[in-house]
């Protein structure tokens, strides 16, 4: 009898650790997820207040108007302007076909810049985001995954940039294994040491299971320099002219 059960709890073992095997997610299918689990939207107006927070813990207020648009294909256009204070007021930027083609309007100036790409990796306006944090995504397309550890709660990726220029050596990245949206992230400069972290403290879920988030925070470990983005109001699917992610609309005193 002892023979039978032994017999039966090594096949039982056996079997399950194949089926675990065949279930398992790879480090792309995980990111894959995260990105289905992202609430869709064609279009998306959004406001939104950040906080700038120095090493002294002094902090600077600014409100923010955002529209975004998908393009189709995992293409993104965005708009971000600063709706006050006033020494920020009208500045907006423009990031085109997903981060390639990324613009600033500086109303003081009247004129608008590319932002060429030795700038990209500067950040974008004293905040902790470069400019290609803005544009860019965490897709299987832009970084080379690996699955390093995984708990009960988490998934735990490393991130490897496929772009040479990147401003990272990595990223380690937590997924929230339950929701499927990255609960945190830390960038590692290209010497290896851990330069920066986002954190998402806030979410909404969706009655169709997708997630918006609802706060980040952005902390540069360096500068002593934290960046918090509080969402405020959220309209999807609104009401966009075909032209209206361009040079010229960035230029009009009101959006």
């Amino acid at each position: 009898m002892k023979k039978t059960l032994s017999l039966v709890f090594l096949v039982g073992t056996l079997i399950l650790g194949i089926s675990f095997s065949v279930w398992a997610l790879t480090a792309d299918e995980i990111l894959d997820e995260v990105e289905a689990r992202t609430s869709e939207f064609e279009t998306q107006r959004a406001k939104a207040k950040m906080i700038l927070v120095d090493a002294n813990g002094k902090t600077e207020e600014r409100e923010t108007i955002m529209y975004t648009k998908d393009e189709g294909d995992d293409v993104l256009s965005l708009i971000v302007r600063f709706l006050s204070p006033a020494e920020v007021k009208n500045v907006t930027l423009l990031s085109l076909e997903d981060g390639d083609k990324i613009y600033l309007y500086m109303p003081a100036f009247r004129k608008v810049r590319r932002i060429a790409g030795s700038e990209r990796n500067e950040n974008f306006m004293g905040t902790d985001f470069t400019y290609d944090d803005l544009g860019g995504s965490y897709s299987r397309e832009d970084y080379q995954s690996t699955l390093i550890d995984e708990t009960d709660e988490i998934y735990l990726l490393e991130l490897i940039p496929r772009k040479e220029d990147s401003n990272y050596s990595k990223l380690i990245m937590e997924v929230d294994k339950e929701k499927f949206y990255f609960r945190k992230i830390e960038f590692y400069d290209l010497e290896g040491n851990l330069w920066k972290v986002i954190e998402i403290p806030q979410i909404k879920e969706e009655e169709d299971g997708s997630i918006t988030i609802m706060k980040m925070e952005m902390t540069d470990l360096k500068e002593e320099h934290q960046t918090i983005i509080e969402m405020e109001e959220i309209e999807k699917n609104v009401d966009l002219p075909d032209n209206f992610f361009s040079l010229r609309t960035i230029q009009r005193p009101e959006l």
